[in-house]
């Protein structure tokens, strides 16, 4: 049976699993997790990445696994901590970077999950030239539209003086096509999803391609809120692609 190293390390306050192939290559993936999930809980998938030659780094995001996890994800104070945590995601990246590139690794691509797929674009809109290229699962890249249907979906309205808009208008992929475009895009999600909308990515994709940025959107039709066994050889598949 084939034994992969699997490792836990600490950058800074960042407690992240590392995931090795058998032969180091230099290709990279940083993996963010979603939304009351944790870092341990993706070396599954970081295996199945690492078996195709990538070393995959999987940090905790802040307010989760052992980073003060709440004790319950779904309450209505919950959904400002859900955006304060992807900001932090996008403020980390940085300090997250330095550190695997100064191990010798290539730039490397970023995947990420729900959360996580909302993370890597928000990432992008501000890193891309230090990235490979972008695997969204179930994100969105349109920020202000995903928050729309989020509070129709709970049933609350914040207006336009909810405390973190002005941020989240800002930090909006979509409003930073003149730099994502520079990134190629994988952007993959359930048709049926209704944690996050797909007509939100919908949205985005369609801006992102009349800026004239490179990439591929794949809906499945049918499906939910998941990540799939195909989807991850999609991912793989595009990822090989990619130059």
């Amino acid at each position: 049976m084939m034994q992969l190293k699997v490792e836990k390390v600490k950058y800074g306050s960042i407690p992240c699993y590392v995931v090795y192939p058998i032969r180091e290559t230099g290709k990279t993936v940083i993996f963010y997790h979603g939304w009351s999930s944790k870092g341990e809980l993706q070396v599954n998938r970081a295996a199945f990445l690492a078996v195709h030659g990538y070393t995959v780094f999987i940090p905790d995001a802040v307010n989760h696994g052992e980073r003060h996890a709440l004790s319950d994800y779904y309450t209505s104070e919950g959904y400002d901590i859900f955006w304060k945590t992807i900001f932090s995601n996008v403020e980390e990246f940085p300090f997250l970077y330095e550190r695997i590139f100064s191990c010798g690794y290539e730039k490397p691509f970023l995947m990420g999950h729900s959360m996580g797929g909302l993370s890597v674009l928000g990432i992008a809109a501000s890193h891309s030239a230090h990235l490979r290229g972008i695997v969204s699962f179930n994100g969105s890249g349109d920020w202000e539209l995903s928050h729309l249907f989020m509070q129709a979906r709970f049933g609350i309205s914040f207006g336009r003086n909810w405390t973190l808009y002005e941020e989240l208008e800002k930090r909006n992929p979509l409003n930073h096509l003149s730099d994502i475009k520079r990134c190629p895009l994988l952007l993959i999600n359930g048709e049926c999803d209704t944690s996050v909308d797909p007509r939100a990515q919908v949205h985005f994709f369609d801006a992102f391609k009349k800026a004239g940025g490179a990439g591929e959107k794949i809906e499945y039709p049918g499906l939910g809120h998941f990540v799939t066994t195909n989807m991850m050889d999609d991912a793989v598949s595009w990822m090989e692609t990619v130059k």
